[in-house]
C-alpha cells in the first residue's frame, strides 16, 4: 500500500503551536475538520477561506482522519481554552 502524501499540510513549531496547517497559511487542519463536521462542503470551505483550493481541503481532511486522535486532542484543548476565557 503506498504511503499517503499530505503535500498541502505542514507542521512548524513556530506556527500555530506546532499544529498541522495548510501549507503557506495559518489555517489549521482542526479548523477545516470542524467546518466539515458542521456541514460545510469543500466548496463552502474554500469560499470561507479564499486562500484555500479544494485540494488543500481534501488533504486536510485526509490528514485529520488519518491522525484523528491528534486532531481531536487539539479540538479538546481549544474547547478548554474557550471555557477558561468565559469564566
Amino acid at each position: 500500500m503506498p504511503k499517503l502524501d499530505y503535500r498541502n499540510i505542514e507542521i512548524d513549531a513556530e506556527r500555530c503551536g506546532g499544529q498541522p496547517v495548510v501549507a503557506g497559511t495559518r489555517i489549521r487542519v482542526a479548523t477545516i475538520l470542524t467546518c466539515y463536521r458542521q456541514g460545510m462542503s469543500v466548496e463552502e470551505i474554500t469560499q470561507q477561506y479564499s486562500s484555500l483550493k479544494p485540494a488543500d481541503v481534501h488533504d486536510a481532511l485526509a490528514y485529520a482522519y488519518d491522525h484523528i486522535a491528534e486532531i481531536e486532542q487539539a479540538l479538546a484543548e481549544d474547547d478548554e481554552l474557550i471555557a477558561k476565557h468565559k469564566r
